[in-house]
């Protein structure tokens, strides 16, 4: 049982090799501070500012990101949408669903900011910034993260930095593909 102990600890302690492709620039920065989480992730887009804010606001459109069940949105008003999402989690050798409707405030072509109003974290809350730059744009995202898990802090650590660089990754990726039909939506 000690050894089977210290190969999980040593398994989930390692710093694996996580596939992300590098031309995005993405930067990640995990850091927790008691049982709260602060989220730091930036990465640029060939994606115009108007196409990226597009692309952030495809709230229905997250069904296509890795583990994403549902996601369907609700607007409440010009500015306002509520999401209603259930992803699917793996965490070392368990599957975890995950549920939460968030509110998102929207300030057009500029940032985007959301909270979690119920779901599986105790807190969940922060914004997407759209800053154009001469390639596209970068997308900055901030975010404070509390969960609500038996699971112990050290491996959520681990889960919560080299699990955002998939996400994150896959999020970048994704945008890319949907170039063309956000371009499309925008006039510049």
């Amino acid at each position: 049982m000690t050894k089977l102990i210290l190969f999980l600890m040593i398994f989930i302690l390692s710093n694996a090799a996580w596939p992300y492709d590098p031309h995005h620039e993405l930067l990640v920065d995990v850091s927790r501070k008691g049982d709260l989480y602060t989220l730091i992730v930036s990465f640029d887009t060939s994606l115009t500012k108007c196409a990226a804010y597009h692309y952030l606001t495809d709230y229905d459109g997250a069904k296509d990101l890795p583990g994403v069940i549902k996601s369907i949105a609700y607007r409440e008003s010009t500015n306002k949408v509520k999401v209603d999402r259930i992803a699917d989690e793996h965490i070392l050798f368990f599957n975890v669903r995950l549920h939460s409707l968030m509110e998102y405030t929207e300030n057009p072509f500029d940032r985007i900011a959301f909270t979690q109003l119920s779901g599986d974290s105790k807190a969940f809350q922060g914004s997407w910034e759209i800053v154009p730059n001469q390639q596209g744009s970068t997308l900055r995202f901030r975010g404070l993260w509390e969960p609500d898990s038996l699971i112990p802090f050290f491996i959520i650590d681990h889960f919560a930095k080299n699990g955002l660089i998939d996400k994150f990754d896959a999020i970048a990726q994704l945008a890319e593909q949907r170039k063309e039909k956000l371009s499309n939506s925008c006039i510049n």
